[in-house]
């Protein structure tokens, strides 16, 4: 699924030694920022990811490296980040009316009679229940295939290559037990991280820590990720030339 990679390498290249941990923690000081600015801090984030996705689409091991090319990296940054919501939008249209019906609720409880206000909550909690399950349904599948779709736009350096639905799709399907290995990994990273950020929480002294430790998490898991997916992705495409190239050989 990796191609005998070392999942090590690509876990531990954001911090592996003290040049690495130096623009590991420029990247938290980034992400630290997006608590202040909206948007520009996590675009930066993507970008230095599709810098690393595209190392290892050459054949390079992971490897932090300068912040530099800011420019660069915003544009790469804007080009996944709107990728991913350009694919995201059926899960927002429907998440935008359950907002609006959760902020509207209060006002239409004070404006109904209390024989009524049962029947009004029974129909918004099903209604919340119903619109809770098709974003679920929509999420899984979209959540699989849209870092997919991601890493093609950042190998072709285009934007437009994340929706060339049937280029990417073969790479996906050639490799498909690599994305879901590599979401299942960062996925058990995160809740491991997560954990940890509970501990801190119930601690009063270390709690003092969160605003620190909550970026560092974004940065490292953001990063991480994207190199699972860049390795996945890599497999997959090295897989569909292969299977393209057999046939002619036979022939």
């Amino acid at each position: 699924m990796f191609a005998g990679t070392d999942l090590s390498q690509i876990l531990l290249f954001p911090v592996k030694d003290s040049e690495s941990r130096k623009y590991f923690f420029i990247g938290c000081a980034i992400a630290l920022a997006g608590f202040i600015v909206p948007i520009v801090p996590y675009l930066l984030l993507f970008g230095y990811a599709a810098q690393i996705a595209a190392q290892i689409f050459k054949g390079e091991s992971p490897r932090m490296t300068a912040w530099n090319n800011w420019s660069g990296l915003l544009q790469d940054g804007a080009r996944m980040f709107g990728v991913r919501m350009v694919y995201a939008l059926p899960v927002l249209i429907i998440a935008l009316p359950m907002m609006a019906a959760g902020i509207a609720m209060p006002i239409v409880m004070d404006n109904v009679n209390s024989s009524e206000l049962e029947t009004v909550m029974a129909v918004f909690v099903l209604v919340m229940l119903l619109f809770g399950c098709l974003i679920t349904l929509l999420s899984l599948p979209l959540g699989l295939i849209i870092p997919a779709a991601e890493m093609h736009a950042v190998a072709k350096n285009e934007f437009a290559a994340g929706f060339r639905f049937r280029e990417w799709w073969g790479i996906f399907r050639a490799n498909l037990g690599g994305f879901i290995l590599a979401l299942v990994i960062v996925y058990v990273a995160s809740m491991a991280l997560g954990i940890v950020m509970q501990l801190l929480v119930v601690t009063v002294i270390l709690s003092c820590l969160l605003p620190l430790f909550i970026p560092a998490i974004t940065t490292y898991t953001t990063l991480v990720m994207y190199a699972m997916i860049a390795q996945a992705y890599k497999v997959g495409r090295d897989k569909l030339a292969e299977a393209e190239v057999t046939p002619i050989v036979s022939q």
